[in-house]
């Protein structure tokens, strides 16, 4: 088997297993084309809320009368641009658009998708809520110039965007089942309890837990770590493109780079999930409040080959070439191809094993 070949088999298989979504994860998922100045980046976050009373206490009675059984709210997908008169799509991309102003970034989102998802979950003693919001907007702008990268010409790009934290208000008209609850902020807990248990969510904002149930979901400052404390690997053939949509349409690229975050390692550190607790007195009651952020999950995939640039950690940039260097390293690490074609066919046989199993 030649190398080139055999290196293009394990990148391929990696990425089959690393593209299988986590069932829990703050993901971030980006593809840039920096020829094009345009890119798509999948922001989704989550937040897990455990509400503990006394049964039969005034907070179990309000948690029941909403519905005893699983409540599901979810906003049907909404989608627009800059030009939309949708008030939620400008409230968000307004909101986008101020968090990356904060980290200096000019990247600019110029339209959104936006899928809105809770999971409520009462019993006796305990209240489960998942808060989940998948926001995928468009970037333009990142793109600040042209360069050199060891004698090729190449695009500067803009990386501040993957660690953004979201902090206004995105108000989104929700539903549950027939009932209309009107412009709600999706972008905190506090917003749907507000909604629903309109008495507890008053008593809650004066309490001990204001803190948490203010806390923006949409919060991927995590992300904003060094990126030479990323894995990178590139595909010298292109083929990874096919991994995305997105790429099919835009890129074109005889060269992909990617890089990832979130698997915990001595060059990255270890990820853990956030968590934090507090105690409210809530309608006569005591409620304890458990908050839980899953750990972070990244990749960015980059049209081109690319080398990022943290001399300045406060404005990280990457350098990308249409072509890669002669001599480029396929990844981080300088694993011996020996391991690498090992590698490669262990993640081959997951992925083949997967794939027979989902045909079951």
């Amino acid at each position: 088997m030649k190398p080139s070949f055999a290196v293009a088999t394990v990148l391929t298989a990696v990425l089959m297993f690393a593209a299988i979504p986590g069932a829990f994860a703050n993901d971030m998922n980006g593809s840039i084309v920096p020829e094009h100045n345009i890119g798509e980046v999948q922001y989704l976050g989550f937040k897990n809320l455990t509400f503990r009373y006394p049964a039969g206490s005034a907070v179990a009675d309000a948690f029941s009368k909403v519905d005893t059984n699983d409540i599901r709210i979810t906003s049907a997908q909404i989608t627009g641009n800059l030009t939309s008169q949708d008030s939620a799509i400008v409230s968000a991309i307004t909101a986008f658009n101020r968090a990356l102003a904060d980290v200096k970034s000019p990247t600019q989102v110029t339209a959104i998708k936006l899928l809105y998802t809770a999971d409520i979950k009462p019993d006796e003693g305990v209240t489960l809520i998942t808060f989940k919001v998948n926001a995928v907007p468009t970037i333009e702008n990142f793109a600040l110039g042209d360069g050199d990268l060891e004698g090729l010409s190449s695009k500067i790009v803009d990386m501040e965007w993957r660690g953004i934290r979201v902090t206004e208000p995105i108000l989104v008209d929700l539903k549950h089942g027939d009932s209309e609850l009107g412009a709600t902020d999706i972008n905190r807990p506090i917003g749907l309890l507000e909604k629903l248990y309109p008495e507890m969510a008053e008593q809650l904002k004066s309490s001990a837990a204001a803190e948490i149930l203010n806390e923006p979901i949409l919060d991927f400052r995590k992300f904003d770590q060094n990126m030479d404390s990323w894995h990178f690997l590139f595909d010298p053939s292109g083929s990874l493109a096919e991994t995305s949509s997105f790429f099919r349409e835009e890129s074109g690229a005889r060269v992909v780079s990617i890089y990832s975050l979130g698997e915990s390692s001595f060059r990255e550190g270890t990820f853990k999930a956030e968590e934090k607790d507090a105690d409210a007195s809530v309608l006569g009651t005591t409620v304890s409040i458990h908050s839980q952020v899953p750990a972070p999950s990244g990749q960015i995939q980059i049209a081109g080959f690319s080398k990022a640039d943290v001399s300045q950690p406060a404005a990280e940039v990457a350098s990308v070439s249409v072509e890669a260097p002669a001599g480029a390293s396929t990844a981080t690490g300088g694993f011996p191809i020996q391991v690498l074609l090992v590698f490669g066919g262990m993640m081959g046989a997951i992925a083949i094993f997967i794939l027979f199993k989902a045909r079951k």
